[in-house]
């Protein structure tokens, strides 16, 4: 059995890479691939594990050989699901790993943006004590906190809500209850958000779901928090309310080009780079959902599928 790790691994120590490598000749490649050279590594593989690279129709064509792939992350747009089952190649993905890095880090952005504490610390940089005009906080205890999708991680989240003593409110496609969270319907939802949190997988169904007669939806004082791919919101449309005060503030830790520069430069939003998985705790974990995949699929009890073979 032949396993690649295909493309410059965020993390993966000598002892994990021995770990691996006991589950057949393991090999890894620290670059990201051109689509090109991705087919013919993959080609080369009997199993594989994927970080960065966009599984398309048009690359997965030029597979062989591959019968199985587990993507590292928990989301899965990178991959063309229905051309990899047409192509005989089983896909799994990481759904655990991250749930309690990205909920805390949902709050991060939330604090940081309702007590404007980037602006702060660079007001006490720059020399200012006991300065408080400019950086009114709002409070979270007793503030609505609506979460658009209630899956893992936004089951996390609620959770730490009630530790603020927030009021948490969710909405879901298929109306399955949520441990901690209120259904309501989707206009509801947005009516009725103080802060609103994103917890969706980017698809089809759900790009741009935040679109501009949505967005306009949201209170005037409201907070709007995505720690999910940047494309389920109209950007452009989020960057003209937050300009023109018909929202209170964003934080974002994914962006894509459309309206990112006036995003950047608004003082009303909080950016990361992505980082809400990223701690020492869920990096590790995310080691063991993937080695777990791997040996699963190998014992043929494939873990966390997604799609397999037609």
């Amino acid at each position: 059995m032949r396993i690649i790790y295909l493309d410059e691994p965020t993390y993966l120590p000598g002892a994990w890479r021995l770990r691996f490598a006991e589950l057949g000749d393991f090999e890894v490649y620290d670059d990201r691939p051109d689509p090109a050279t991705a087919a013919a590594r993959l080609s080369s593989a009997d199993a594989a594990i994927v970080e960065w690279t966009h599984l398309d129709s048009a690359l997965l064509a030029e597979v062989s050989r591959l019968r199985y792939l587990t993507l590292v992350t928990s989301g899965f747009d990178t991959v063309d699901l229905p051309a990899a089952q047409a192509r005989g190649i089983t896909v799994a993905h990481c759904p655990d790993y991250s749930c309690q890095a990205v909920a805390e880090h949902t709050f991060a952005l939330l604090l940081a943006v309702s007590r404007r504490l980037p602006a702060a610390d660079l007001a006490v940089r720059r020399g200012a004590g006991h300065l408080y005009r400019p950086f009114l906080g709002r409070q979270l205890g007793g503030a609505t906190l609506g979460l658009l999708g209630t899956g893992r991680i936004a089951t996390a989240v609620a959770r730490i809500a009630s530790g603020f003593g927030m009021h948490v409110i969710g909405t879901n496609r298929t109306g399955a209850p949520a441990p901690g969270i209120t259904l309501v319907p989707l206009d509801e939802l947005l009516r009725r958000s103080d802060v609103l949190s994103l917890h969706l997988p980017l698809n089809a169904a759900t790009r741009q779901i935040l679109d501009a007669e949505r967005l306009a939806a949201l209170r005037p004082t409201a907070v709007l928090v995505n720690t999910c791919r940047g494309a389920l919101v109209d950007q452009q449309a989020l960057a003209g309310m937050l300009t023109d005060g018909r929202l209170a503030g964003a934080a974002l830790d994914d962006l894509t080009e459309e309206g990112a520069e006036q995003l950047r430069g608004s003082g009303n939003v909080v950016l990361s780079p992505g980082i809400a998985w990223y701690t020492d705790t869920a990096r590790t974990a995310n080691l063991a959902e993937i080695h777990h995949n791997l040996a699963s699929y190998l014992a043929g009890q494939p873990a966390n599928v997604l799609t397999g073979p037609a």
